[in-house]
Parts: structure tokens; sequence; C-alpha cells
């Protein structure tokens, strides 16, 4: 090597050590490369080691050697010459401290382009990239290797500029092509191309410009794809105005190509400017650029996306203009884009259109006329497109017949379905993994559990893996059929298989565990969720907040809505009536009223869930008053009220109003043209029995027949309460017998207590027992009210043993005995002189979490 030589590689690694320095200064503080690692600081070598060390590191240079000698070799080097230099490369840097050698990877960078092995030079440049070295030292060291041989340092340099970019650090990229100009090597167009692209993926528009403007300023050799980025990274924006410019000044330098119109076409019909895109495809025929068949493809797949296949069938004319005959990807989808509109008539003229231009359907073509036709219920037509397929030749895919199985199973017609899954197994056509989950997914959607886990079964049997998304339509299945408990089983099977549940899968299981109220079940899924490295979404957090609230967890509810705020996770109008409606059960209706003013304040609007709670919540105050101001404001807003608006409001005129009031509220609801319903009139019956007021009660449920309401058995219940608290237990059977019995109507378990309750004031023990007994036969079980009622009137009667017997018949039946259940035993006890007994009872109900209350104690204070 000359003496110039040597002197002009000297200065080019001296510009990179002193102006990297300077680039660095100009970088953000996060981009800016880190120190370079002092090789073998701190290493404890000892006297021990030191022969064998000195031995091993003679034999490794010796290697390093061979790898230097092939680096200096001119001309093409063979494949073997390559894997030579990657097992010495691999041999060399398992020597403590060699791996931090950059010249010795660098070294074999361009021994492996000039054997034609880019990707392992790749894969050596990338383990680089990622090894903490800075862009400078690398580069330093890929400079020395390549000062012999000129034809293969701008691959070198272009494949680090690729490197950088796989790895996501742009701007060591950027600092990359910098340095290379510096040193007299002018950055390749395709090393500037894959920069920007970069740039404009990552979002950073602005820095794209930035690069563009240096570039130029250097002189970069930019081309037609280069302009072709940048006006991407503008219509992506929509800075229509600026491509437009652009693209101007691209056609006064003839840059423009069709990949340049292609682009601007796909951005305008994307954002709905068709007027626009004629335009472009004018400017186009002007300019002497061909439109090609994939120009109008990109315009007719954008106007069918967007539900615009009619204009886009429009075009087919314009192509037949411009000599360009539609492929079978046009006809595709055009067919699939009137399909998708639900415009049979127009899907099937277009097939018949594609048959006269003497264009075979293809498979894709018949498939999508079948996935069409089941999409829109019609697979008696599908079966006919399947019919033709075979006959013209042309062999169903898998595709295929999953598209027809799909349509079976959305219309819930499942016998066709596991006919035709049957009917293939016998022709010897493999079931695949989406067939299987379309058709196990289809018996959750109709509750056949059972069926659907023998599929699963059947499916694991013929060696095909399920996926996630197959266990997710079954576990979805049966969180829908209010089978949770079974869906451990298919969790623990499915992991075991080592497939792990994904964020929709966790998502289903806490909002289904949330509606069933095992919210601690969910909590669970939560916290797994997390821990396998998911986040949760929105929908998820507030179905947590929602359980919180309906179980009235407040501390947990208001600890979780503060973990959410903290978040920046935002509260959706389900979440925000939860908490409204919680504070107005707390009687905290000022709170309430907060809510719904940041409920709005967020863009949530208000539904008519909302108002009701909030006049639930005056009501329930007393606020009567305030309710009735906020009702009329209500009823200024257009649709923000409904029946069950004025029914919250009725309810509670009811509970804290007068009667007069309540008939005034029913006339008015009638003047903004709403009609009572059995809501409506139900509520009124019961605040007329309420109130002693039996006489308009039965003309109130006069009315309602006359009007064509049928009464259900709630409203003769308030009836029947209405008998019962006046003392007219004759009536209150009368009505139980005649009409609730013998209309047909289902007695409830509260009907039957009421009754009881009315034969307890008469002291009827014995027919309070015959009631309850009816309750068994009429397969009508009796709940803790019921069995409290009856032993009320054992504990009357002083019949302990009785009551005693009541008690643990209920503890068999895992009913929950409550304070009421206690008191009443606590009283025959302590009447009968067993207040050893009643004590242990006493203690007992703090046991079980019972608090008891001033009552309890009164019992047993006034018999010691």
């Amino acid at each position: 090597m000359s003496s110039s030589s040597l002197a002009h590689s000297l200065y080019r690694r001296r510009i990179v050590e002193y102006k990297a320095a300077a680039y660095c200064s100009r970088l953000p503080f996060r981009a800016r490369p880190p120190s370079r690692p002092r090789i073998g600081a701190g290493a404890n070598t000892t006297s021990a080691h030191g022969i064998d060390s000195s031995i091993i590191t003679i034999q490794t240079m010796k290697r390093w050697e061979t790898l230097n000698h092939m680096a200096y070799k001119f001309g093409r080097l063979d494949k073997s010459d390559g894997k030579l230099a990657l097992k010495i490369l691999s041999s060399i840097v398992e020597r403590p401290g060699l791996d931090r050698i950059t010249y010795i990877y660098c070294m074999a960078v361009p021994i492996l382009i000039q054997a034609q092995m880019h990707s392992q030079a790749m894969s050596v440049l990338r383990h680089l990239a990622l090894a903490g070295f800075s862009c400078s030292v690398i580069f330093s060291s890929l400079l020395r290797t390549i000062s012999h041989f000129d034809s293969t340092n701008r691959a070198v340099f272009d494949l680090l500029v690729k490197a950088y970019v796989k790895e996501r650090k742009v701007l060591d990229a950027v600092l990359a092509v910098f340095f290379m100009d510096e040193c007299g090597f002018k950055a390749s167009a395709v090393a500037c191309n894959t920069i920007l692209n970069a740039l404009v993926e990552e979002g950073e528009s602005k820095h794209a410009w930035l690069f563009l403007r240096e570039s130029l300023a250097r002189k970069f050799p930019l081309d037609v794809t280069t302009c072709n980025i940048l006006l991407n990274s503008l219509c992506s924006k929509g800075e229509f105005r600026k491509a437009e410019d652009m693209i101007q000044k691209m056609k006064s330098f003839r840059l423009a190509n069709s990949v340049s119109y292609n682009t601007i076409l796909h951005w305008y019909v994307k954002k709905g400017r068709f007027k626009g895109a004629l335009c472009v495809l004018e400017d186009m025929e002007r300019n002497n650029t061909q439109a090609d068949v994939y120009t109008y493809n990109i315009m007719i797949d954008k106007l069918c996306k967007i539900k615009r296949s009619a204009r886009a069938f429009l075009l087919l004319k314009r192509m037949k203009e411009d000599n360009l005959t539609p492929d079978e990807c046009t006809y595709n989808t055009l067919i699939n884009g009137f399909f998708g509109e639900g415009k049979i008539n127009h899907a099937q003229y277009v097939f018949n259109h594609m048959l006269r231009q003497t264009l075979a359907p293809s498979v894709a073509t018949y498939t999508t006329m079948i996935d069409g036709y089941c999409r829109n219920g019609r697979t008696d037509k599908a079966l006919s497109v399947l019919s033709e397929m075979q006959i013209t030749g042309v062999t169903p895919s898998e595709l295929t017949y999953s598209a027809l199985l799909n349509g079976y199973c959305k219309f819930s017609m499942l016998k066709p379905a596991l006919d035709l899954v049957k009917d293939l197994g016998s022709r010897g056509i493999t079931i695949n993994k989406t067939m299987y989950t379309i058709l196990i997914d289809g018996l959750c959607q109709v509750g056949a559990i059972s069926k659907a886990k023998q599929i699963l079964r059947t499916m694991l049997e013929d060696g095909v893996d399920p996926d996630v998304i197959t266990y997710s339509a079954l576990i979805n299945g049966m969180c829908r059929m209010a089978r949770l408990h079974e869906t451990k089983e298919i969790l623990s099977r499915m992991q075991k298989s080592g497939i792990l549940p994904n964020d929709v899968l966790y998502t289903t299981l806490i909002c289904y565990y949330c509606k069933a109220g095992y919210v601690k079940e969910a909590l669970k899924h939560f916290v797994d969720m997390y821990r396998r490295g998911l986040v949760a979404n929105a929908v998820t957090h507030n179905a947590l907040l929602c359980a919180f609230y309906r179980e009235e967890m407040i501390t947990e509810a208001e600890q979780f809505r503060q973990y959410m705020s903290r978040m920046n996770i935002s509260f959706d109008s389900v979440s925000f009536n939860c908490i409204i409606n919680s504070y107005c059960h707390r009687d905290n209706i000022v709170e309430a009223f907060s809510v719904y003013d940041d409920m709005v304040r967020y863009g949530h609007y208000p539904n008519v869930r909302t108002y009701q709670n909030l006049l639930r919540g005056l009501c329930r105050g007393g606020h009567l008053v305030q309710a009735k101001r906020f009702m009329s404001c209500l009823l200024d807003i257009p649709s923000p009220i409904d029946e069950k608006t004025f029914n919250a409001l009725l309810l509670g005129i009811c509970k804290y109003g007068t009667l007069d009031e309540a008939l005034d509220l029913c006339e008015k609801m009638v003047k903004n043209n709403f009609l009572p319903d059995i809501r409506t009139y139900t509520i009124l019956l019961s605040g007329f029995c309420t109130k002693g007021k039996n006489f308009p009660a039965l003309i109130v449920l006069q009315m309602m027949l006359e009007k064509g309401i049928v009464p259900d058995t709630v409203a003769y219940t308030c009836l029947l309460n209405g008998f019962i608290n006046e003392g007219q237990g004759k009536a209150a059977a009368y009505v139980f017998q005649e009409i609730i019995c013998k209309e047909g109507l289902y007695a409830d378990c509260i009907a039957y207590n009421s009754l009881m309750k009315g034969y307890l004031k008469g002291g009827k023990l014995n027919t309070m027992k015959k009631v309850m007994s009816d309750m068994h036969k009429n397969a009508v079980y009796p709940n803790t009210a019921s069995y409290n009622i009856l032993m009320h009137g054992y504990v009357k009667k002083g019949q302990i043993s009785r009551s005693l017997y009541l008690y643990k018949d209920m503890v068999r039946k895992r009913l929950r005995p409550n304070n009421v259940t206690y008191r009443l035993l606590i009283l025959g006890l302590s009447k009968c002189g067993m207040i050893d007994i009643a004590v242990k009872f006493l203690e007992k109900m703090a046991l079980e979490g019972i608090f008891p209350d001033k009552f309890a104690f009164d019992i047993l204070n006034s018999f010691q």
C-alpha cells in the first residue's frame, strides 16, 4: 500500500473521530451514542492463568490474521470463504474481551458481502447496533476495513444504514450517512430513501423534512422514490394542498410517475375526495402518464370499502375508454363491495358482466360469491354457486367451504353445518382449524355448549391444534350461558397446551364475571392479565368499576376510580351512571350532580338511565320540590326522557308525596305523549294500597283492564298487601286464590310471603303452614323472609322446637339466616327460659358477621 493511500485512509479516520462529537452535540440527549467502553477495564487477571491465557491469545491472533488476509483479497469470494469468515469470527469473539472489539466484527462484513452473504453481513451489523457501540466507533472500524477495495464500500454503508433502521435507530442511520459524506463517500439514493421512509413511518415528519433539506444541501443523489415518500407523508396528514404543489414541482422536473399519482389517488379516495381523484386521473392523461389497471383497482377498492360500490362500478366504463381491461381483482373487489352493502342483485350483475368479458372466474371469485350470499342469509344461492363451480372444473378451497360453513352458523343453521363437516370428512377433505372454530362459535351462539365441547374433543383427536381464537369462542359461549365455572377447566387445558389467553379473552372473562357479581374472580384475571404483560383497555376498567359500585364495595370502587384517573383511563357513560346511582343510593345527591357535571364536561351525553338515577336520588332524599323542578327542565330538552323517567318520579311521589300529586304527574305524562305502561299503573296501585286506599286501588286496576293492560303478579301482590295491611284477610285470600292462581299468573315467593303475613296477623298458624307446603308443591322456593314469617308464627305460639327445626332446615337448604331470624330465635328461647342458648345464638351471629341490633340486646335484657 502506498504512503499517499495510507495518509488518505488516516485522514478519513481522523475526520470521523473529530467530527463525531460535533454531530452528537447537535442531536437530542437521548439520541447521543454511549461512550466507548474500555475493553479489559477492571479485569482481574492473575499470574496463575497468565501462561494459558497467552497461548490461547496467540492462537486467537493467528485466526485473526487469517481473517485479515481474507479482507485484503481482491475479487469475488466464494460462499465457502464467507462461512469460514463466520467460523473464525465466532471463535475469536468467544475470548473474553475480544467480543467488544468492533474492528474484528467489521472486518467480516465486507468479506460476507463479497461472498454474496448479505443477510449474514446484516446480522453482524445489527448485533453491533444493539451492542451499545457508538455510530462513530462502528463507522471508523468499517472505514479501516474497506480502504483497500472500493467496489464494496457503498454496499457496506448501505447495509449499515439498513441495520440501524431495522433496529429503529433512525438517528444513528442519519449520523452514518453524514459521516459518509464527510469522508468523501456519497450516500446512495437507496440509503437516503430508507431513512426518509423510516422517519415518515415513525411519524417524525418534521425530522424527515429536515433530513431532506440537509440531503439537498449535501447534493445526495435523490430520486423519484424520495419524492413519493414525502408525498405519501403529506397525504397521510391530510395536507393535500402541499401534496398538489409538490406533484406540480415533480412534473416540472419530469419526476412524477404512476407511483406518484397512485399515492395521491389512494389518499384522495380514502378521505372521500372523489372529485379530486377524478382530477388526478385527468391530470395523468394530460401529462401522458398512462393510468394502469392497478391505478383503477386502488380507486375501486377504496370506494367499495367506504360503501360507494355503485360509483366504483362506473369506473369500469372509464377503464374501457382508456383501453384497459379489468382483471379478476377488479371484479372480485366490486362483487365483494356490493355484497357488503347488501346489494345482492348488483353483485350478481357484476359476476355476469365478468363472464361476458370472457374472463373465467377463479376459485377466489367463486369464494367471494359464496361468502357474499352467506353473509346475506342466502345459503341456497351459495349452494348453487358451489355446484356451478364444481361443474366448471374449479376445485373449491378450504376458504370456500369455510365461507359456506360460516353462513350456516351465522344464521343458526346448525344441522346443515354439521352435515357439511361430516360430508367433507367422508370425502377426505381436511377440516382445518378455521372450520372447527367457526363451528364451535356457531354452536355456542345457540347455547349448545356440550356439543361445542364435543367438537373440540374431535378437533384434538384429528390432530388439529386449537388456537386462542378457538378457545375464546368456546369460553365466550360458556360465559353467555352463565356457565362461568366451566371456563376454569377450559383455561387450564388451554394453558397446559402452551396457549396463553390474549387481551380479548381476558376482557371477555372480566366483563362476564363482573356482570355475574363475581368481582374477586374478575380481579384475579385483571391481575393475571398485567402479569403476562398485557394491557387492559377502557372497557375492562369500566366493567370492574361498575361491578364495585353494583356490589356496594364503595371503598374499593373509590380507590379503583382514583387509579383510573391517575392512569388517564376515561370513564364511559355506563361508569358515570353507576357512580351517580351509587351516590344517589347513599343519599349524597350533591356529589351525584357533581359527577353528572363531570360527565357532560368529558363529552358523554347523559341518557335516560342518568336522569332516572338522579330523579330517584332526589326522591329518596325527600327533595320532591327539586325533583319536580328537575323534571320540568327535562321536558324542555328534546328526547332525554321516556316512560321510565316519569315512573322514577312517580315512585318517589307515591312514597313521599300525596296521591293527588301522583295523579297530576300521570296527567302530565299523557300530555307529553307518553302513555302509562304496566309499571306506571303498578306504582300508582301500590301507592294507593300503601296509604290504605284500597277502593281507589281497585278503580286503578279496572282502568288497567279497560286500557288492555293485563296486570301481572306484582300488581296483584300490591293489592294483596293492601288488603292484608287493612286486616281484610278474606279479600286478600280471594285475590290470591281466585285471581292470581286461577288466572294462570305465576305466584312468586313475594306473593306467598304477603299471604303468609296476612295469616300471621290473624294468628292462623296452620294456614301459614299450608301456604308453605303449597309453595313447595308449586315449585316456588321459599326464601329467608318466608322462613322468618313462619318462624314468627311459631314463636308467638311458644313452639320453640319447631322454630329451631325451621332454622336447621334453612341452613340445610343454604339459606343464610339474617338479623330477623336470630332476633326471633333469641326471643323464642328467652320466652322459654333458655337464656344460655339465646346468648350462644347471639355469639353465633357475631361469628357469621351479622351484627346484632339494639332489639336483640333489649330482648335478652328484658328476660334477665
